[in-house]
């Protein structure tokens, strides 16, 4: 009996360091605004590393016509700390927020419409297909239906990519309008921030306040991290 216990043990043991560790951190996320044309949008994310205890501030700035991320923009507040950050720090942080404002037309709070919305702690969404409208006149009276699908496509693993995690991927974007569906979003060259990403799902979905056919999806997307997976989120735009 005590050897077959042992034997049991030892498999749940097994078991348990042949997973990916299961503890990370999750960030946060929150639109910041468009600029009056809507070409660029500027989004906020951050959060407390999960072991490090590091605190971490970013912002991005996405052009919403190519989807890419602006460089040299993307990170606010690059020094990690370990205590709360002093009053001299905040306002550094927020001038530099606001020269990004003014670089780019930011019109703070300028966020368009929430169309979708699924925060991560909604674990009865897949998150791989959202159905929504731009407009709804009354509970049963609203605009054409737009069906929104993600679906991933594997890519070339960096050598400095940990083989304990699933492999990585990029995603792909359809839309679906009046039955008839076009490519939303998809990428040929990864940028360097998301080329660890091994999973995707919509996170949210807002209309562009300056173009009616322009979207902002928001995307979960997880990464390797330090002790486990880590959660963060990726912006992407398209036309429907």
């Amino acid at each position: 009996m005590k050897l077959r216990m042992s034997t049991v043990w030892m498999s749940v043991c097994l078991l348990v360091i042949s997973l990916p560790a299961l503890s990370a951190d999750q960030a946060f996320f929150r639109l910041l605004g468009f600029s009056v044309d809507g070409v660029y949008a500027a989004w906020k994310t951050g959060g407390v590393q999960d072991g490090s205890g590091f605190q971490w501030i970013e912002v991005e700035i996405l052009n919403t016509k190519s989807s890419l991320p602006e460089e040299g923009f993307r990170h606010v507040w690059s020094e990690y700390m370990d205590e709360l950050p002093e009053a001299a720090d905040i306002v550094s942080v927020g001038e530099r927020i606001e020269d990004i404002y003014c670089a780019y037309g930011i019109d703070l709070g300028n966020t368009g419409n929430l169309l979708v919305y699924h925060p991560v702690t909604d674990l009865g969404v897949k998150g791989d297909t959202v159905v929504f409208c731009l407009v709804s006149y009354s509970p049963s009276y609203n605009s054409s239906e737009i069906i929104l699908t993600l679906s991933t496509l594997p890519v070339d693993m960096e050598q400095s990519y940990p083989d304990w995690f699933p492999s990585p991927v990029t995603p792909v974007l359809h839309v679906t309008e009046g039955g008839e569906e076009h490519l939303f979003f998809s990428e040929e060259e990864i940028p360097e921030p998301y080329r660890m990403n091994f999973d995707y799902s919509i996170a949210a979905v807002y209309s562009n306040p300056a173009d009616d056919n322009s979207l902002l999806v928001v995307l979960h997307s997880t990464r390797p991290g330090f002790e486990g997976s880590d959660g963060r989120f990726r912006v992407v735009s398209g036309s429907i």
